[in-house]
């Protein structure tokens, strides 16, 4: 009988920002394909609730408090949570790191000191936590996976059209920080090869869910217009995610590197 290799059993998964719109899918679908994780987010209230309900499915499930928009103390606290823990086999990074005014980024409103700082602490958070948990990785000995959530709009502009009469606009440093994403993981991909190490990044399209930085829910004009542009004529659901990182953390994608899988039911095709 041949072995399943989409499980995560006997592997530690740390997942950042895991308690979070992807997050949560992420870590419940992880603890599901048999991993032990640890969820690493700044918003303990909600990580704790998500904790309880994934100790029922296993017991090692943790969690350690990280804020990674804190970029003078973010080296520092993430060394002391790699003390903490023994060096993960797989590092899933799903966290939204922002300012308090990221839902004013359009080219219209954004200011050069808004601009600088979420770049910074979005794109710079993800390639040093990356690149530490990596040195771990060697250090250790570990053949592990990494895996970053990128956009499609890493990789095309996005469409003007559908933001038209909405509540929702376009947001100048987000593409610039998930290509960024994109390219870094192929760089790490071809320096940590060697290691056995694979990096590579999900790219979601329009998530089904509230808006990051707005106490408000998807414009339903923009839904519809979304939708009617998707071949598969639906938003991505956060599972849609959590099911590529499964198989980009498992041995089933064991020689898969430097790639960038979308999920977005076709809509970067049309």
């Amino acid at each position: 009988m041949k072995k399943n290799r989409f499980t995560l059993k006997n592997k530690l998964s740390f997942i950042l920002g895991g308690s979070g719109l992807i997050g949560r899918s992420v870590s419940l679908e992880f603890v599901r394909a048999g991993s032990d994780i640890c969820i690493i987010d700044n918003n303990k209230k909600s990580s704790m609730e998500l904790l309880e309900e994934l100790k029922e499915i296993n017991p090692n499930s943790s969690f350690a408090y990280l804020d990674c928009s804190k970029m003078n103390s973010l080296a520092s606290n993430f060394e002391n949570l790699l003390k903490q823990f023994s060096a993960p086999d797989i590092f899933i990074n799903c966290s939204y790191p922002r300012t308090k005014n990221w839902a004013k980024s359009s080219f219209r409103d954004i200011t050069l000191e808004s601009y600088r700082k979420n770049i910074d602490i979005h794109l710079n958070s993800y390639s040093w936590t990356a690149k530490r948990v990596a040195d771990e990785m060697v250090k250790n000995r570990i053949k592990g996976s990494i895996v970053m959530t990128s956009s499609i709009y890493g990789s095309k502009a996005q469409d003007l059209s559908m933001y038209e009469d909405t509540n929702l606009e376009e947001n100048m440093p987000y593409p610039v920080i998930k290509s960024g994403i994109i390219h870094l993981s192929k760089q790490m991909a071809t320096y940590y090869g060697k290691f056995g190490i694979r990096v590579n990044t999900v790219s979601p399209g329009g998530v089904e869910g509230p808006i990051a930085g707005k106490s408000i829910k998807q414009d339903s004009l923009f839904k519809r217009r979304y939708i009617s542009k998707t071949p598969l004529k639906r938003m991505t659901r956060p599972d849609d995610i959590a099911n590529a990182m499964i198989f980009l953390a498992s041995n089933a994608s064991s020689y898969i590197t430097g790639n960038d899988i979308r999920v977005d039911g076709g809509i970067s095709i049309v």
